[in-house]
């Protein structure tokens, strides 16, 4: 076996080869690089494994309300047939948490058991109650759907208790909506209460010319009675009534102008009311904002309307309203959650999805509203939610899916 002929050798001046201090710097080269990449998928694990979290909150899910009791997400959205309520010790855990079947009306001669839409959570008095609204299963929503309330218990949370109907929230006939007062249909109750002022229901009825807005009737929350309802808030801006863009109108159900979905915002003694404008079958459906002057409730002079909405569609977001407001673990932050559909000519349908916000209090302590959000960006949990011992505290896996279809 014949041996290999030596390569000439280069020194340096300590009499090192110069090929082995070439060998040297590639080794450490090959070991920083490893350590560059390891750190940038450790990098990417912890992203997925913290609480940030891609901005669908839940899918499928329609006229959201959420609340945050005593550890945990509390969310209701429209199913139509029933209610249900998902719950979860983070935001984003509401995308694929435990699910609880909450109310089924199941006696189908009392006009309720149909268009179960928009349930809304609210506490009052310690008691869990759910704001919603149906109609019967022969009749269409306009004919029969009527705001009503469900009572549940007194509990540190709502998941757990058993609702049962408690009462429409309709005053008597010469005191509802339409041209001569006896129209009762309203959809998308709400609980609104002014210190000093008194409680009040929120809801979508008829105004004298028999179209949807937004009216408000005292609330008496021990015998559940409403005395009457008035307006205040009618489909009278160009952005409640924009039909560009949407759907061929043979298609739609109901009228073109609307004012609907109002939900009560409190901060730091103010009050405003969002609600939304436009039909969801237009991409052009958004959030409008009412704020109280401090004059009497009932009357429409004591609700400024602005005059362009506070939300609207972008980033491929169609159809951007019917929200809730809630807040952070820590009572930091206000949040507000709405649905928003990927359908370019908007829809009323279960292509709806929630999205969830913090909103800002800026100047006057006006309310200012981000712009819905690229469905591919993070979003950072509200302030105070303590993700890795919360989530394994109750054994759920700390990541649970960042993906929603």
């Amino acid at each position: 076996m014949s041996i290999p002929p030596q390569r000439n050798q280069a020194y340096d001046e300590k009499g090192l080869p110069i090929s082995k201090k070439l060998d040297i710097i590639i080794i450490i080269v090959v070991i920083m690089e490893f350590w560059v990449v390891a750190l940038l998928l450790l990098g990417t694990l912890l992203v997925d494994v913290s609480s940030a979290y891609q901005q669908v909150v839940r899918a499928g899910a329609a006229d959201p309300s959420i609340v945050y009791a005593h550890g945990w997400y509390h969310m209701t959205y429209t199913t139509a047939t029933d209610i249900e309520m998902v719950r979860s010790r983070t935001l984003k855990g509401l995308l694929v948490g435990k699910v609880r079947p909450v109310y089924t009306e199941f006696n189908l001669t009392a006009g309720r058991e149909a268009n179960i839409w928009a349930p809304e959570i609210h506490q009052i008095d310690q008691v869990w109650y759910i704001f919603y609204s149906s109609g019967n299963g022969s009749e269409d929503c306009e004919t029969s759907c009527r705001p009503r309330v469900l009572e549940g218990c007194e509990a540190p949370t709502p998941f757990y208790c058993s609702y049962r109907w408690r009462a429409d929230l309709v005053p008597p006939a010469g005191y509802q909506g339409g041209s001569d007062g006896r129209d009762p249909f309203g959809i998308d109750a709400s609980f609104l209460e002014i210190p000093g002022r008194g409680r009040y229901v929120l809801l979508s009825g008829k105004n004298q010319r028999s179209v949807q807005s937004i009216q408000i009737g005292p609330l008496n929350t021990t015998s559940w009675n409403v005395t009457s309802w008035h307006v205040i808030s009618e489909p009278d801006q160009p952005w409640e009534k924009n039909v560009s863009n949407s759907r061929p109108r043979e298609l739609w159900i109901g009228g073109i102008a609307i004012n609907e979905g109002p939900h009560p915002l409190y901060h730091d003694g103010q009050i405003w009311i969002t609600y939304s404008g436009s039909h969801c079958q237009t991409p052009n459906y958004g959030l409008g904002l009412l704020r109280y002057n401090g004059g009497d409730p009932l009357q429409r002079s004591s609700w400024i309307k602005s005059p362009k909405p506070v939300l609207f569609q972008a980033n491929g977001n169609y159809g951007t309203g019917h929200n809730c407001f809630f807040n952070s673990p820590d009572g930091k932050e206000t949040w507000i959650a709405y649905h928003a559909t990927l359908q370019k000519h908007g829809a009323c349908d279960g292509s709806r999805f929630t999205i969830a916000q913090p909103i800002r209090f800026v100047g006057n302590n006006t309310p200012t509203f981000e712009i819905p959000p690229n469905l591919d960006t993070y979003q950072d949990p509200p302030s105070g939610e303590n993700f890795t011992s919360q989530a394994m505290e109750e054994g759920e896996m700390p990541f649970d899916g960042l993906t929603w279809m």
